[in-house]
C-alpha cells in the first residue's frame, strides 16, 4: 500500500510584495514521510506576497499575511482536494505584516514589521477575518541604527497564565527595541467550562528586557522557558517564564553557530527557531508542555542561520534552562523558515527547510536518537520560499467524508 502524501503549503514572494520576488502566491507541496521526497503540485492560492501562513482547524482555514507598504491580511477555505478558496481580505493596521498566529475561532494576531504595530483580528465562525482589528502599536529604539530606529514586531508566541485556563498571553518579539513585549487575551468557552469568560486586560501588560542589540525575531516555548532567535547578535536567548504573573527573566544566551560554523562565517543572521517533542513513553508531548527529564530525551531546538546557511541543533538541558549546541547541517542559501514533519507509526520525523536565496525545499531526516538532521538528498525547486505550513489534509479528507 502506498504511503498517504502529506500536505505542504509553502508561502513565497510575489513581483508585487515588498521586498519582490518571483514567487506566485501560495504553493503546494506533497510530501513522502518515509523517503523526505517532496513534488510539486502548482499554485494553490495567488495571493500577494504571502511570507508567512498559520492554520485554523476548524473549519478548515488558511490565513496568510499580504506584505506589502500597506499590509493585509487573507484568509482562504482548504478542502480535501488542497484547493483553496479566498474567504476574504481585511488591512493588518501597519505595513510590511511578517507573522500571523491562530489564537483560537475567534481571532488571529498578526505583527506588523514595519511600523511594530501587532493586531488581534477577529474572526467569524467560518473562519473569515472581519473588521475592526484591535491596533497595538509600541514605542522604541535599539542601538544597531540602520535596523532599530524604530519599533518592529517580528513573530508572536503564547504562553500560559496558571490562574485562569481561558487567559493566555500572548509575546511579541520587537526586533527594533530589544524586548518581547507581553499582551494577555482570552479564549472562548468550551462545553465543559461554563460561565462568562473572563475579562483580558486592554493594551500593553510589560515588557521583557533582552541585551541591547539583540533583535529578537521568532520564539520557541517550552513551558517555563522561551528561547528567543537574536537576528542581530546571532544568539539564542533563554528566558524564564512566570505563569503566576506573568512576567520573564533573561537568564543568558549561547551563540547561534557551533565554533567551528562560526570561525568560517563572516555574518550571520538567525531567523526560525523551533522546539522539537519526541515521543515519550508511547505519548505525544503536547503544545506547551515542558519537556519531561529522562535518561534518553531532553527535547531539541533547531534554528536557522542565514549567512551561515545551516540549521544548527540545541540539545535542552536543565529541564530546559539551558540549551547545548550539538551540530550545524548545511542546508541551502539563506534558510528562512521550516518546519518538523512527524512521523506516524514508525515514519521517522523530517525538517522541511525554505531556501529563500536558493529557490528551493530541502528535507533532512532527524536522527531519532539523536535529533540531528541529515540531507536526505530530496529538493524541490520553489522560487523564493519563506515559509512551510503542513495542513491535515488526512483529517480534513475524514471530516468531510463523514458530512
Amino acid at each position: 500500500m502506498d504511503t498517504p502524501r502529506r500536505l505542504l503549503l509553502v508561502g513565497t514572494y510575489t513581483p508585487d510584495s515588498e521586498p519582490p520576488g518571483e514567487g506566485q502566491g501560495i504553493h503546494r507541496v506533497w510530501f513522502d514521510p518515509e523517503t523526505g521526497e517532496l513534488g510539486a503540485d502548482g499554485v494553490a492560492a495567488r495571493t500577494t506576497g504571502p511570507s508567512f501562513l498559520a492554520f485554523r482547524p476548524e473549519p478548515p482555514t488558511v490565513y496568510a499575511v499580504n506584505e506589502q507598504a500597506k499590509g493585509s491580511l487573507t484568509a482562504f477555505r482548504i478542502d480535501g482536494n488542497a484547493d483553496l478558496t479566498e474567504l476574504g481580505s481585511v488591512p493588518t493596521g501597519g505595513g510590511s505584516p511578517c507573522h500571523v498566529r491562530y489564537l483560537g475561532p475567534e481571532q488571529v494576531a498578526v505583527a506588523n514589521y514595519a511600523n511594530g504595530v501587532v493586531t488581534f483580528q477577529p474572526t467569524a465562525d467560518d473562519g473569515t477575518p472581519t473588521g475592526p482589528g484591535r491596533e497595538l502599536p509600541h514605542r522604541g529604539h535599539g542601538p544597531v541604527t540602520d535596523r532599530q530606529e524604530g519599533p518592529h514586531a517580528h513573530s508572536t508566541a503564547i504562553v500560559l497564565d496558571s490562574h485562569e485556563p481561558r487567559l493566555r498571553y500572548l509575546l511579541a518579539a520587537d526586533l527594533g527595541t530589544d524586548e518581547l513585549r507581553v499582551y494577555h487575551y482570552a479564549t472562548p468557552l468550551s462545553p465543559e467550562n461554563e460561565g462568562p469568560a473572563p475579562e483580558a486586560e486592554e493594551g500593553l501588560l510589560r515588557t521583557v528586557q533582552l541585551p541591547s542589540g539583540t533583535g529578537p525575531r521568532h520564539m520557541a516555548v517550552n513551558g517555563g522557558y522561551v528561547y528567543v532567535a537574536g537576528e542581530l547578535d546571532s544568539r539564542v536567548h533563554t528566558v524564564r517564564w512566570n505563569p503566576r504573573n506573568g512576567t520573564g527573566e533573561h537568564l543568558g544566551s549561547l551563540p547561534a553557530l557551533g565554533a567551528h560554523t562560526a570561525a568560517v562565517t563572516e555574518a550571520n543572521f538567525p531567523a526560525e527557531i523551533t522546539l522539537h517533542r519526541l515521543k515519550v513513553e508511547g505519548r505525544a508531548i503536547a503544545d506547551g508542555d515542558a519537556l519531561p527529564m529522562t535518561n534518553t530525551y531532553e527535547g531539541r531546538v533547531y534554528l536557522s542561520n542565514r549567512g551561515a546557511d545551516v540549521i544548527s541543533t540545541f540539545a535542552v538541558r536543565d529541564e530546559g534552562a539551558r540549551l547545548e549546541h550539538l551540530a550545524d547541517t548545511p542546508v541551502g542559501a539563506c534558510p528562512r523558515h521550516f518546519t518538523v514533519v512527524r512521523g506516524h507509526n514508525g515514519q521517522p520525523d523530517h525538517l522541511v527547510a525554505a531556501a529563500q536565496n536558493g529557490d528551493s525545499l530541502m528535507s533532512l531526516r532527524i536522527d531519532p536518537d539523536t535529533g540531528i538532521p541529515a540531507d536526505t538528498g530530496h529538493r524541490l525547486e520553489i522560487p523564493v520560499p519563506v515559509c512551510v505550513l503542513p495542513v491535515p489534509i488526512k483529517r480534513i479528507r475524514n471530516a468531510e467524508g463523514a458530512r
